[in-house]
């Protein structure tokens, strides 16, 4: 069971981060920062080694907290390096450029982080209410906390062996069903992030399609153009069961993030 979940926890984007122009106060620009990211790793993970490269480049007295930006747009701390890219960016265009701003922070469009420690606590929510949604959070309940710590260790550091070893416990059957109780999926549509209840069923599994339809039908209840949808990286089949990717394709916390682009040239009636 673990073979596509290690091959997609391998998965790794390559990204190239550089300081806004207008925040370089040194005489010449510095180099940028190359990192691989992996998908289920957080950008505010890597926020000390930019910092350690960047930080004397730029102002000191106007500093405020470290943000990124991708064409424009903020990203938000708190989604998964893979997440983020399959929602900003295309997979043809490597490596990922992204701007790293220690001024201005966009208070009305981005949360703080304030520490490591948030974003441990981020995840940690997460991962409740899909256990939650799962297993009714009896997984999680029963855990130990140095469980919980171990699972966090596993993302920060990368480390698959560590993570599985405590996360296997939230893909094991549920009171002799096949089944989870419910599956925990984000669906991210332009600006909108849709979440409903999907139950699935032994006799009857419910499809991606299907669930995609129920959250928006103007885009699948059409069979003109399919839109495009992409999890970790890759494009599912529209007919594999929500089960099977509940499984095999959530990300740490242990959410199923779906995003769905509309088709170039259709508009909505």
């Amino acid at each position: 069971m673990t073979e596509i979940p290690r091959k997609l926890w391998e998965g790794k984007i390559p990204a190239c981060f550089n300081l806004a122009s207008y925040e370089v106060c040194s005489t010449k620009a510095p180099a940028p920062v190359y990192l691989m990211l992996p998908r289920s790793a957080y950008l505010t993970l890597f926020t000390p080694k930019i910092v350690e490269h960047f930080s004397r480049h730029t102002d000191e007295d106007k500093k405020s907290e470290v943000w990124y930006e991708f064409n424009g747009q903020p990203l938000k701390w708190q989604y998964p390096c893979g997440l983020l890219f399959d929602l900003h960016c295309e997979s043809s265009v490597l490596p990922w450029v992204i701007t790293v701003h220690f001024h201005n922070f966009p208070t009305g469009e981005l949360i703080r982080c304030s520490s490591e420690k948030a974003i441990e606590s981020n995840y940690l929510s997460m991962l409740k209410e899909a256990d939650q949604l799962k297993h009714k959070g009896q997984i999680i309940n029963n855990m130990r906390e140095t469980q919980q710590g171990q699972l966090w260790h596993g993302v920060k550091m990368d480390n698959f062996e560590e993570f599985w070893s405590i996360n296997k416990q939230f893909m094991t059957d549920y009171e002799h069903s096949e089944c989870f109780r419910c599956i925990p999926i984000r669906i991210y549509f332009q600006n909108q992030i849709i979440q409903k209840l999907f139950k699935p069923s032994e006799n009857t599994q419910l499809t991606l399609k299907e669930a995609l339809t129920m959250c928006l039908p103007m885009l699948f209840q059409q069979d003109e153009t399919t839109p495009q949808v992409i999890t970790q990286g890759v494009h599912p089949p529209l007919q594999a069961p929500l089960q099977w990717l509940s499984e095999n394709f959530g990300y740490a916390d242990n959410f199923l993030h779906i995003c769905v682009r509309q088709p170039i040239n259709r508009r909505l009636e």
